[in-house]
């Protein structure tokens, strides 16, 4: 019992050691980190408005969109959102914090860069709502012209390839899941290859 009890009371107290280094450098790692955060926050306050015309703005362009009236007043109702957002300002900064917006464009255009990019996030997610809605309702035509439309927009949402890739498997037109596959990387999504993976998997 007691040459047992050795080996256990040695690895607990090297456990207990580990853990502890552990706890200091995370700590350590924290502080380094908001001292980052901070330090970069401060040079970001500090930059001046600087020129946003040239900004790679996205036009809808509705001759491209379904918008006849349907039957379906869900589905009117995202076409209508898409037609108040045709009138808007819309920049896709995804993957881009507030802080590092600011040191590019100044502080002063915070306000109105967030704006453009919340008009881009409701766009991409009203579009595959839209699609959806009428593949759902049988109305495949108008749905992939929908999504079709959002992946030109370089969307990041996972679901709109997803389910794009499987109405093109079910018109079997192969080369068209090639053409969304070569449009991801062009998105900034996270997990590109692991979407590029399963799309392939739909052209067998």
């Amino acid at each position: 019992m007691v040459s047992l009890s050795i080996p256990i009371l040695l690895l607990t107290i090297i456990f207990a050691l580990w853990l502890r280094y552990e706890i200091i450098k995370s700590n350590r790692q924290d502080k380094l980190r908001n001292q980052s955060f901070w330090h970069k926050e401060k040079q970001a306050n500090s930059v001046r408005r600087r020129d946003i015309s040239d900004l790679d703005y996205i036009t809808v362009e509705l001759d491209r969109l379904p918008l006849k009236d349907h039957e379906d007043d869900t589905i009117n109702s995202y076409r209508d959102t898409i037609l108040a957002l045709s009138g808007r300002k819309i920049v896709n900064f995804t993957g881009l914090t507030n802080t590092e917006l600011k040191l590019q464009y100044g502080t002063a255009n915070i306000d109105l860069l967030a704006e453009y990019d919340s008009n881009y996030t409701k766009l991409v997610s009203i579009l595959h709502k839209w699609g959806e809605r009428l593949y759902n309702r049988g109305n495949v035509s108008d749905a992939t012209a929908v999504l079709e439309y959002a992946v030109s927009c370089h969307t990041d949402a996972v679901k709109t390839y997803r389910l794009l890739a499987a109405i093109y498997k079910e018109q079997n037109t192969p080369d068209k899941i090639n053409h969304l596959i070569a449009m991801i990387p062009d998105t900034k999504m996270l997990r590109k290859d692991t979407l590029i993976r399963e799309l392939n998997q739909h052209k067998s």
